[in-house]
């Protein structure tokens, strides 16, 4: 079965969800009103994509461990995500809004729901389908895409997958498994890295390429 294209399905699942408090607030002037609606749907896209990889992470890592009665962040966290119609549902396998699935992020094994300790171990083990690097260069791949070389478009894209950690956050108790905080670093990076190449000047590129280039030739 061929996955959902992410780029496509999340645009058009998540464009008017989770509308941000600050991007009501923001008010330009004289600001082209296709790319401000461009950006707020890049910005929200992110922010869902964000809590959805986050809801991912937290139930994986449950998943993973055998759950004690003294274990209370994470039976209560558990429940959450549980009484969360939608994402239960999305981590079900089901499609939700839109058409977006699991299959949407090419993701096509057992529903997340229905993984034993060791399925879910070896998902989010150093070659598992979400591991740290493999998500961060899904999620990072994602909003570059989205954005293209608009750099404004992809700082907007950052905030929103800040926005979405921070609500993955208060949606599951405080505090995430350590594998979203290294996941959340590591995209960023891969983004900031990114906005920092479309920043540089021609003659800068020009510059490195040519340092490049010296090296090779006294190679």
């Amino acid at each position: 079965m061929e996955a959902i294209d992410l780029k496509t399905r999340a645009l058009d699942t998540y464009s008017n969800n989770f509308s941000s408090e600050k991007q009501k607030e923001k008010s330009l002037d004289n600001a082209d009103p296709s790319l401000e609606q461009k950006n707020s749907s890049i910005h929200n896209s992110a922010v869902n994509v964000s809590i959805s990889m986050e809801s991912i992470k937290v139930f994986l890592n449950i998943k993973s461990v055998e759950l004690s009665q003294a274990n209370t962040n994470a039976q209560n966290s558990l429940m959450n995500i549980i009484n969360n119609t939608e994402i239960y549902d999305f981590l079900s396998g089901r499609e939700i809004d839109g058409g977006f699935s699991l299959a949407s992020i090419g993701y096509e094994g057992k529903p997340i729901t229905e993984l034993s300790v060791d399925e879910a171990k070896e998902l989010v083990s150093d070659e598992g389908f979400f591991s740290v690097n493999k998500t961060s260069q899904r999620v990072s791949s994602f909003v570059i895409d989205l954005a293209g070389d608009d750099v404004e478009a992809l700082k907007e894209a950052r905030k929103g997958i800040v926005q979405g950690f921070e609500e993955a956050e208060k949606m599951w108790g405080g505090q995430l498994p350590d594998i979203s905080y290294e996941t959340q670093e590591q995209t960023l990076d891969i983004i900031d890295k990114k906005i920092e190449e479309l920043l540089k000047t021609d003659t800068q590129k020009e510059v490195e390429e040519g340092n490049t280039s010296d090296k090779e030739e006294d190679q």
